[in-house]
């Protein structure tokens, strides 16, 4: 099964995405209670048989990949510029919430991957 609209989903993700990461910088830790938003998205959105599985999966995994590669550039330059770029600490967000910022900014950069790849296909 997949969902109807794929923009619609992949939107949905892009917004509770970015909604959580505004509510983790406000409220640290709890903030993570947001994503919980991404529960209500198969009660919203219809859902129908996959016709053409083979480009279906093939879509789902290039856009898992291609967010997972950026998560991990993302990962790799803050742990980069902790330790050997002093200067560039403080316009990073505090150390206790980069950490609670990954899952976040994970699921809207898979709805952001995920929108771009579906609006080429």
């Amino acid at each position: 099964m997949k969902y109807k609209n794929l923009n619609l989903a992949f939107l949905y993700e892009i917004i509770v995405g970015f909604g959580c990461i505004l509510s983790v910088a406000i409220w640290g830790q709890n903030g993570l209670a947001t994503l919980g938003l991404i529960a209500i998205r198969p009660i919203v959105l219809g859902k129908e048989q996959i016709k053409d599985e083979k480009s279906y999966f093939s879509l789902s995994y290039k856009v898992l990949s291609s967010s997972i590669v950026i998560v991990a550039m993302l990962i790799i330059a803050i742990f980069i510029i902790i330790n050997f770029i002093p200067h560039l600490i403080p316009k990073l967000p505090p150390r206790d919430k980069i950490l609670f910022l990954l899952l976040p900014f994970f699921l809207m950069t898979h709805g952001v991957v995920g929108f771009m790849y579906n609006q080429k296909n």
